[in-house]
């Protein structure tokens, strides 16, 4: 393995940009792959109910081999193995619990691993949704042997920046909304949205961030992103100019002022395949991107969209989005005006009908929905 020093910048900045562009994962995957004497790697977006394979990017895996997983092999012994037994963000080496010689007598072996020449890997859970899960896995080949301390300790310090960087995919998958002009949807997410200039200069924000700008992290005075504190300001500005000079950016917390809560941003440069498609609806010269996401902002949901996506009644749903919030039975029951019985009642059919097992899943679930819902009251 090369000697790893410093984490590589192009790696680090590549890894941010697959947070707009996952093809970039396939590039990612080479570069560690060098870095650790891999011979391949792939990531895989995979939902537990029901146990389904979603999306895979990959480097130097067969297509036949991945249609075999995605047929027969969702779930296998590596795969079982974390989704049970490891937080997101551990690095755990199949050798550790598996070694290669049961791994041999499995079919997930034969069918999935033999035809590559594969049986070693390192996996890293990167994300860990009530409905999906996305995983991080690098391979290795019989000849190459088992990971061993010094790449293990590399992916450790990668992982972070992994994991920030599939969170943002998740919260800014919308961001070809703005390619093709859907304005309209971006105004629905809670995800702020800026469209930057060369100089600058704000193109185009969307409402979540216009709502962030009056009496939060950010503010917007003459057609430019500002921060009341000068550090933050200094360094939003630092990337800002990266990306539109068109280097890569990079992610940065500002705190609010009421309490201190960081507001995460990540800066992006515009790629040059996409300018044409800014200028065509006359967004003229622009060069980088902000979203900026606040979890503790304040996000209503609309009942309907409760309704719609989990089957529920409107008393089902009224009941949901409370318990989501951490309220009691008896203070739903208070707030609802309905007894503590009937409170029970619907949520045994919440329950039931969304397939978690408490209020704690119930919140996780229903929190996934408001990415979509910076613009919505509740009905």
């Amino acid at each position: 393995m090369r000697s790893a020093g410093e984490l590589p910048e192009r790696l680090l900045d590549l890894i941010y940009d697959a947070a707009t562009d996952d093809e970039l994962w396939t590039p990612i995957f080479r570069e560690i792959s060098e870095l650790t004497n891999s011979v391949g790697g792939v990531l895989l977006g995979q939902s537990q109910k029901p146990r389904l394979l979603h999306f895979a990017r990959h480097y130097n895996t067969d297509p036949s081999s991945l249609r075999a997983l995605s047929e027969r092999h969702v779930v296998n012994p590596w795969t079982l193995h974390m989704q049970t037994r490891y937080p997101a963000g551990a690095v755990v080496t199949s050798d550790s619990f598996l070694p290669f010689s049961d791994l041999r007598r499995t079919s997930f072996f034969d069918e999935v691993l033999r035809p590559q020449d594969l049986g070693h890997a390192a996996m890293i859970g990167l994300s860990q949704q009530p409905d999906l899960g996305v995983g991080f896995c690098l391979n290795r080949g019989p000849r190459q042997g088992p990971y061993g301390d010094d790449e293990r300790h590399l992916l450790q310090r990668l992982t972070p920046h992994m994991m920030r960087s599939v969170r943002f995919g998740f919260q800014i998958g919308v961001y070809r909304s703005l390619q093709r002009a859907e304005f309209c949807a971006l105004d629905r997410i809670s995800v702020g949205v800026a469209l930057l200039d060369r100089t600058g200069s704000v193109l185009y924000a969307n409402e979540a961030l216009r709502a962030m700008t009056i009496g939060g992290a950010l503010t917007l005075r003459h057609q430019k992103l500002s921060s009341s504190s000068p550090r933050h300001l200094r360094r939003l500005e630092q990337l800002i100019d990266a990306a539109s000079r068109g280097a890569p950016g990079g992610t940065m917390g500002i705190p609010h002022p009421t309490d201190g809560r960081l507001v995460t941003l990540l800066v992006s440069s515009v790629r040059s395949r996409d300018r044409d498609r800014f200028a065509s609806i006359d967004l003229r010269d622009p060069a980088a991107m902000v979203f900026a996401l606040d979890p503790a902002a304040p996000t209503t949901i609309p009942t309907a969209w409760i309704m719609d996506a989990y089957g529920l009644t409107l008393a089902e749903a009224r009941v949901a989005l409370q318990a989501s919030h951490g309220h009691s039975v008896g203070e739903i029951g208070m707030r609802l005006n309905i007894s503590p019985n009937t409170v029970k009642t619907h949520l045994r059919h919440v329950y039931a009908k969304t397939e978690v097992r408490g209020q704690v899943e119930l919140a996780a679930l229903i929190a996934s929905l408001k990415v979509m819902a910076g613009g919505n009251s509740a009905n």
